[in-house]
């Protein structure tokens, strides 16, 4: 079982993916880490604190950009958030989903706490440090805001946010790039980091609200949370289909095949298969499903290119995408993308 203590090893893959980095020029992203391209591919779990934010320095001298937390951070969509990401975008509504994102954070990232408070324009959102990040702060706190207002945006739709984003630091010289991410309703220099979200949008209904996936993500998010705090987990024993769906959503941006699912667990492919028959699944059509979930999420955005989102699922090349693409929704992406943002 992943051990949640450490933050998720998929950030850490999707920076990667991110900065198009590959096997051969990778030396530099794990400079000072134990942390390689074959394991960082191979991990189903977490990345230690101190590992995860070498990488992180790593990464920002990589690439030279003083906005890379708002640019990774807007990959950051619902569906890379594993279990905590499937509980929130499956909740009845947004105010259901913040109030989930606040409860189960600590299963996602140590690096800040996060608390939901009312307010009397809305719900008050607020992030603060567990420890100094010192030169990392500015890019872990843009790469989760950023994270989390793509998340409402999916919720609302783009451009339909109604609420106010603050920043406890100074603006940075490239302040005015905030506003192609969040809109103009933003201060710097404020007490807190924080996010109020209107009134008028926290009883958005989701889009793909489905409470039995619901029930089964937040019973996933519980277990991990009593995990954290050493205590008896107080949720029953997940079955195969329930282990096998937990090990996939929290590795987004890899395709998992039926052997490696099986060495994860500590069985064979014959085992798993006759245990997800049992309980009426196939693996495939499991990891299909849960494929096409991703897929129609970022596709939600219409920032991404095809290209881009096949990227983000794992794909090596945008032709392969393509073709699993017709496999799963029975039309090509631009036949999906014009049917659902109707253009």
């Amino acid at each position: 079982m992943a051990n949640n203590k450490h933050p998720s090893s998929s950030y850490a893959r999707i920076l990667f993916r991110h900065l198009r980095l590959n096997e051969k020029n990778s030396a530099a992203y794990f400079a000072g880490t134990n942390v390689s391209y074959k394991t960082l591919m191979a991990l189903d779990g977490t990345i230690p604190l101190n590992e995860m934010a070498q990488i992180y320095r790593n990464a920002q001298a990589i690439s030279r950009l003083e906005d890379l937390g708002l640019s990774v951070g807007a990959q950051l969509h619902i569906s890379t958030h594993g279990p905590l990401g499937v509980a929130a975008f499956s909740a009845p509504d947004l105010r259901a989903a913040l109030m989930l994102f606040a409860k189960y954070s600590q299963t996602r990232a140590e690096f800040f706490n996060v608390s939901i408070h009312e307010h009397p324009e809305g719900l008050r959102v607020s992030f603060s440090e567990t420890f100094d990040l010192n030169d990392l702060r500015v890019f872990i706190l843009e790469t989760a805001l950023i994270g989390l207002f793509s998340s409402i945006t999916s919720f609302v739709g783009t451009g339909q946010f109604k609420g106010h984003v603050k920043f406890s630091y100074s603006k940075p010289n490239y302040w005015q790039k905030y506003h192609n991410y969040f809109g103009n309703d933003i201060s710097f220099n404020q007490t807190t980091t924080e996010i109020i979200v209107s009134n008028s949008i926290l009883s958005t209904p989701s889009p793909v609200a489905d409470p039995d996936m619901h029930q089964e993500a937040v019973a996933i998010c519980e277990k991990q949370l009593q995990d954290i705090k050493g205590r008896e987990a107080t949720v029953p024993v997940l079955s195969t289909q329930e282990t096998v769906t937990k090990l996939i959503l929290e590795n987004p941006g890899r395709i998992w095949t039926l052997r490696e699912v099986a060495a994860k667990l500590h069985t064979s492919p014959r085992t798993l298969t006759r245990k997800l028959n049992s309980e009426g699944a196939k693996f495939q059509n499991l990891r299909d499903e849960l494929s096409k979930e991703q897929v129609a999420n970022y596709l939600s955005d219409s920032s991404l290119s095809v290209e881009s989102v096949g990227h983000l699922m794992g794909f090596s090349d945008v032709s392969s995408f393509r073709r699993s693409f017709k496999r799963w929704f029975g039309e090509t992406p631009s036949e999906y993308i014009a049917r659902v943002r109707g253009v």
